[in-house]
């Protein structure tokens, strides 16, 4: 068996995708492997190969890093590198949860245009976002939250940031009809505590009510729970990352995928709609949460649920013909592969 040299470009392709898994799984990372689904579905599109030789570097180093007491990401960090030029044939893309370096080595030491797709790009980790670009040589970042590329464009020039907003593989969850769902209200992750302290306890008994009840404890850590759970629910509550999770996303407001995951499960969303979600969609998709009376809000919106059918169906129509992983490829795919258009 022949094995291909890491330095020959993929016969037929134009551009390559690093796919690797995770070193710790989270269920975030289902939304990365949806996107690199997508992303591969285009034939011009193939794998990152890595050769025999590209792993016991891998190992090598990962071994030389152990030895010296440092973590390996450290280590590939210190590697020279050199941004594309004209005759650079290879042309890489990695995804993403965050910046991390052992995700996209061996492939970025490498002589080739690099483009990666970032979630996460929170106000705290700018700077590291900006030396990673630099350091790595890396030319396009298409980023998850329009505030956070703008922010980003603005305090660098080594790198082209571009918003493409998160997605969604639609066919990946299981909405049920209205007469099958028997969860009234679902709080998935972290809660936006001021509203949950006003509906709990003062809903109980009167509908049912599914949340963390531990910090970090995670509802359904399986994925065909969670699938199955979204598409049981009746409402879910969706409030931006600003608000639930201010220490770490500070004032950025950006549409995440649990927006999208409800409405593909055909979930009525009740909370706060992000700016860039309202723009994206060109009306507002969610249910303005009454933090006056969140409770009384719940039981009207309970017993009208099917005054909201109209609206769950739209929101499910526009994700479906405009929010899917498929449609933010093409746009990445327009700039990393002009010449196909």
């Amino acid at each position: 068996m022949t094995v291909p040299d890491l330095n020959e470009p993929a016969l037929d392709r134009t551009l390559e995708l690093v796919v690797r898994q995770p070193r710790h799984y989270h269920v975030s990372q289902d939304t990365v492997a949806e996107l690199e689904t997508a992303i591969l579905g285009d034939a011009r599109v193939a794998p990152a190969r890595m050769n025999a030789v590209a792993v016991s570097a891998i190992v090598a180093a990962t071994m030389a890093a152990a030895r010296m007491g440092i973590d390996a990401a450290t280590l590939f960090g210190k590697l020279p590198r050199r941004r594309q030029t004209d005759h650079d044939a290879r042309d890489y893309l990695a995804v993403m949860m965050g910046i991390d370096i052992t995700k996209c080595a061996p492939w970025f030491v490498l002589p080739a245009r690099k483009s990666v797709y970032l979630f996460d790009a929170w106000p705290s980790k700018h700077r590291e976002i900006v030396n990673f670009v630099k350091s790595w040589g890396v030319q396009y970042a298409f980023i998850s939250s329009s505030q956070a590329a703008e922010r980003l464009s603005v305090a660098s020039d080594a790198c082209t940031f571009i918003w493409v907003p998160e997605g969604i593989d639609a066919e990946q969850y299981r909405p049920r009809t209205q007469g099958e769902k028997d969860i009234d209200v679902l709080q998935l992750g972290r809660k936006h505590q001021p509203w949950h302290d006003m509906v709990h306890p003062a809903g109980a008994g009167t509908f049912s009510y599914l949340y963390e009840k531990t910090k970090g404890q995670i509802i359904f850590p399986e994925r065909r729970d969670f699938v199955e759970g979204l598409g049981r629910a009746k409402i879910s509550i969706c409030f931006p990352s600003s608000i639930t999770h201010p220490e770490r996303a500070g004032d950025i407001e950006t549409m995440t995928v649990r927006y999208l995951q409800s409405i593909a499960s055909k979930c009525l969303i009740v909370g706060r709609a992000p700016a860039e979600m309202i723009e994206l969609f060109g009306y507002n998709p969610v249910i303005d949460a009454d933090m006056s009376d969140p409770t009384g809000q719940i039981k009207s919106i309970l017993r009208n649920y099917q005054d909201y059918a109209s609206l769950v169906e739209r929101n499910y129509d526009t994700v479906v013909r405009e929010h899917t992983w498929k449609r933010r490829w093409e746009r990445m795919s327009a700039i990393l592969l002009p010449h196909a258009h």
